[in-house]
């Protein structure tokens, strides 16, 4: 039997690597001569490095960088060399995983630390660079990224401002006379499965940045300063970002991404999946098995799951859906395609104890399918 094993990460347990490894493991034990095929999955956040590095036969590129505050930090970006390709994780120098809850403050807050990844992939000889922009702690609209790469920004007295979440609102004039060439020489990517537009009630900042630290008030100003610059850049470049959906991803990353490297917003899930050939391992599999942190009717309607779910109606596979936790059964078992749903929980467990022991649960889980598994083949 053919088993692709094709889940997303637990947050705050294990990668999706770690998920897909843990299961097969556990089907190992219980069904050996079972052929299993693992495809870790990431839609653009989180992990996305990590599942598209073997499908890309890529290298991790090191670069001494800087995190959302300015510190000094090391992170890495993939680089594809056949293909003068590099693909760049926002969250890696610009994340909200980098910071303590208590240090998260969007208003000071910069993209300056991704822009030295772009300039280092551009130094390597890039020829063609994705942006993913999942997880940012910003909402400088890139920025702080547009500053590494030379270009400046004034207020009214003609003096430079750093460059900060706050300080979008003061910018007067954007200098593009010493930015680096090689931008125009390169393709760039922005990949984001949001669509949400740079201001207003469903902008970057009412939707994202009171997760990123900001007050109600902070809100306010920030949207305020999404509204201004979105003025500046269409005077600047003639570019109208509010009109382009995904303009406000990543704290307006998307829109600086069009505007300051003449990117092109693009589905991440879809470019990761279609990279990863998904599609193709869905259809010579027998049978698919997914899962991620909480499973419910929501899963199969956005990112990720959902497009487990739409190759496997397209060619007929049965699905297995593996959880943390599992919200609205009912429901999921009305999915034709969805036959076994089950949590990793054996017995009442706190949420503490079982991200600690999520291996090992995900390891007995996998004994249980492979036996399940193993009886269907032989009848």
């Amino acid at each position: 039997m053919k088993i692709l094993i094709a889940c997303d990460s637990f947050k705050d347990a294990l990668s999706a690597t770690e998920v897909c490894k843990a299961i097969s493991d556990g089907i190992l034990c219980t069904f050996p001569l079972s052929q299993i095929q693992q495809k870790p999955l990431a839609d653009g956040g989180e992990g996305t490095l990590e599942a598209l590095k073997l499908a890309l036969n890529g290298t991790y590129q090191f670069v001494q960088t800087f995190d959302p505050l300015h510190r000094p930090i090391e992170t890495s970006y993939l680089w594809i060399a056949e293909q003068k390709t590099a693909v760049i994780e926002m969250a890696k120098a610009s994340g909200l995983e980098l910071l303590l809850p208590e240090d998260r403050n969007v208003m000071q807050t910069s993209t300056f630390g991704t822009g030295i990844l772009v300039k280092d992939a551009l130094e390597q000889g890039a020829k063609k660079i994705f942006l993913t922009v999942g997880g940012s702690a910003t909402n400088d609209v890139g920025m702080g990224m547009a500053k590494a790469l030379g270009y400046e920004f004034l207020d009214e007295k003609g003096n430079k401002l750093e460059a900060s979440g706050e300080n979008v609102g003061k910018i007067a004039i954007i200098n593009t006379e010493r930015i680096d060439k090689r931008i125009c020489q390169t393709e760039f990517y922005v990949a984001t499965d949001v669509t949400n537009p740079l201001f207003g009630k469903n902008g970057a900042a009412y939707v994202y940045a009171p997760q990123k630290g900001a007050s109600p008030e902070q809100v306010v100003a920030l949207n305020h300063g999404l509204e201004h610059i979105h003025r500046l850049l269409k005077d600047t470049f003639s570019i109208d970002t509010q009109e382009i959906a995904g303009a406000g991803a990543g704290g307006g990353m998307g829109a600086g991404g069009i505007c300051f490297l003449g990117g092109k917003i693009i589905s991440a899930a879809q470019w990761v999946f279609e990279t990863m050939a998904l599609s193709s391992a869905i259809e010579q599999s027998d049978i698919v098995i997914t899962g991620e942190g909480r499973i419910d009717i929501q899963s199969f309607q956005g990112k990720v799951l959902s497009e487990v779910l739409k190759y496997a109606k397209m060619y007929q596979k049965p699905i297995f859906g593996i959880a943390g936790q599992i919200q609205e059964l009912d429901k999921l078992l009305e999915i034709p395609e969805m036959v076994y749903v089950s949590a990793i929980q054996t017995g009442p467990e706190t949420l503490e104890n079982s991200l600690k022991n999520c291996s090992e649960l995900l390891v007995q889980k996998g004994k249980v399918i492979g036996k399940m598994l193993k009886m269907i083949q032989h009848g």
